[in-house]
């Protein structure tokens, strides 16, 4: 066998395997690459509008973003109530948004989910 015919072989193989991942992990990934570091300037509009989420530090933002589109309410609904997930407080703006602070973010439509980055 040819070293391009094993070569072949082993790209499919490996497409294979990634394409088993479950619909969750397909999600997790497709976050994760759709993540950005954004400056407030940049999502303050959205402040404005009342589509910024902001994320506790303690919670992994792409999980997170991924239950949020899943719907799964078992998941989000003791983030919202321990206000771990919130629209994007006044006070917080007041105290920490400076037009250059950043954001680690991630849009879950018509949200965009932030958490200040460290």
């Amino acid at each position: 066998m040819s070293n391009d015919k094993k070569l072949e072989e082993l790209a499919e193989q490996k497409t294979d395997s990634f394409t088993q991942l479950t619909p969750r992990e397909e999600l997790v990934a497709k976050l994760n690459g759709e993540t950005a570091i954004v400056a407030w300037k940049e999502i303050e509009r959205f402040f404005a509008k009342g589509n910024l989420l902001l994320i506790d530090q303690d919670v992994d933002l792409i999980n997170c973003a991924a239950d949020l589109s899943l719907d799964n309410a078992e998941e989000i609904k003791p983030l919202i109530d321990s206000e771990k997930i919130q629209r994007m407080p006044m006070e917080f703006v007041k105290e920490n948004c400076k037009p250059e602070t950043e954001f680690w973010t991630v849009v879950v439509a018509p949200y965009i989910l932030s958490q200040l980055k460290k």
